[in-house]
């Protein structure tokens, strides 16, 4: 749907009498999706789905219904009634605010051509190219590559109007052996051919190297997070700790630490090229480059529209993309430079042991390897590890570029070489 449909709609649907303030979400995508299994494509998906949610304010009440259907006129008349009515049974609540009455450019950051022309023949093909290359390495390969071709627009009876389409292509390949697996993906918002190619022969390459993993005794040591393992960690960290009014409450890592946290810059950015996302949040509001951490100083942290007026300072969205700077360091050179460590690609099931210092738990997972006077000389079977966010970014020694990475925010990361990683415990 284009700008001017998308207006048009929200336009009629505004004028749909009602009590209060109206607020209108549109999100539209089209997926084109195949998944493959033991070296065979097991599904492929072409689905369109549309969806419509109203928020209804009365005073200090808000509440919100989403339906399926934007060519329904009835339904759409009676859904605004029934949020209304809802509305009407909901408590106060003082964190309520005001719609933002906004109109926005479309800046389309996100939108990528070649994306919009990928038919899904084509990402059938690709895919079962994939299982071409598993079964000719005898190595057993399962993943799904996905493309999604989208739109979202809002707005509201305040005025306020924002609309753009976007991109987000996801390839994620796991590749298991007998005794160890490897995995590899491409993000972004566009993929071709060769980007497939790349991510499977490394996710192979991965598996082949870690067969029969042999025991590393749990310890601190040298570790070279690949970009997928720093997201990992720094995309819990950002949502768990990187609120205004968490500090100023007491609750967070910042309420009573301002030290620099290494040298790296943390930042949101919808135009960043490595990973660009969509221009606006999901109540209309701007989105532009907002520096949480610069050169490792505290610059801001997100805070809410409701807080900021609470305690007289700027709003501060929550972003759409997070960036890790680096220093640009191939992972070749990363470890040839490591005497003793672990090269990890990945965790799995984090948790959040404390806020206050950012800590969490978790795993190793799909290809962990022992370094030894700078090169990858065995696999290592996979660990229990407990860190500290605050101490892992202080304890940086080298990194590279950020590349796209992240399953539920787009995110672009750099390896990273950390000195003093916390291992605990084998995990099976």
């Amino acid at each position: 749907m284009n700008r001017q449909q998308a207006q048009d709609l929200i336009a009629s649907i505004l004028e749909i009498p009602h009590d209060g303030e109206l607020q209108v979400t549109l999100n539209g995508v089209e997926r084109l999706g195949t998944r493959f299994n033991d070296c065979a494509v097991s599904q492929n998906v072409l689905r369109q789905q549309a969806t419509l949610t109203l928020g209804a304010r009365l005073g200090q009440k808000k509440t919100s219904m989403t339906i399926n259907a934007l060519d329904a006129p009835d339904l759409i008349r009676q859904s605004v009634a029934r949020v209304f009515e809802t509305c009407r049974h909901m408590p106060d609540d003082e964190e309520v605010m005001p719609a933002p009455g906004q109109v926005l450019d479309s800046h389309e950051f996100a939108y990528s051509e070649t994306a919009e022309a990928i038919e899904i023949e084509t990402v059938g093909a690709w895919a079962a190219e994939a299982c071409k290359a598993g079964a000719a390495a005898a190595i057993d390969l399962a993943g799904l590559l996905s493309v999604g071709k989208m739109f979202t627009a809002y707005g509201d009876s305040a005025g306020g109007f924002a609309h753009e389409r976007h991109h987000r292509c996801d390839y994620h390949v796991t590749a298991s052996g007998d005794h160890g697996s490897g995995w590899a993906e491409h993000q972004g918002v566009s993929i071709a051919a060769a980007d497939v190619v790349t991510a499977t022969e490394r996710a192979i390459d991965k598996c082949a190297r870690a067969q029969n993993p042999e025991v590393f005794e749990p310890r601190s040591t040298t570790v070279i997070l690949e970009p997928q393992a720093v997201g990992d960690l720094m995309a819990m960290a950002f949502f768990y700790g990187f609120d205004q009014r968490a500090r100023d409450e007491g609750r967070s890592a910042f309420s009573d630490n301002d030290r620099p946290l290494g040298r790296l810059s943390f930042y949101s950015d919808p135009a960043d090229s490595a990973f660009p996302a969509v221009s606006f949040n999901g109540d209309g509001q701007p989105l532009a480059k907002s520096t949480w951490l610069d050169q490792g100083r505290l610059q801001q942290l997100t805070t809410s529209r409701y807080w900021a007026s609470k305690q007289g300072i700027d709003v501060k969205p929550s972003p759409n993309n997070i960036i890790l700077s680096g220093d640009g360091v191939p992972l070749e050179q990363l470890i040839a430079g490591t005497e003793d460590g672990i090269l990890v690609t990945r965790f799995w099931y984090i948790r959040s042991t404390d806020a206050k210092t950012l800590g969490f738990t978790g795993m190793t997972r799909d290809g962990t390897y022992r370094i030894e006077n700078g090169k990858l000389t065995h696999p290592v079977v996979d660990m229990r590890w407990n860190e500290s966010v605050l101490r892992l970014l202080n304890n940086v020694a080298g990194s590279g570029a950020p590349v796209a990475t992240g399953e539920f925010i787009a995110m672009a990361m750099p390896a990273l070489r950390v000195e003093d990683f916390h291992f605990t415990s084998l995990s099976n």
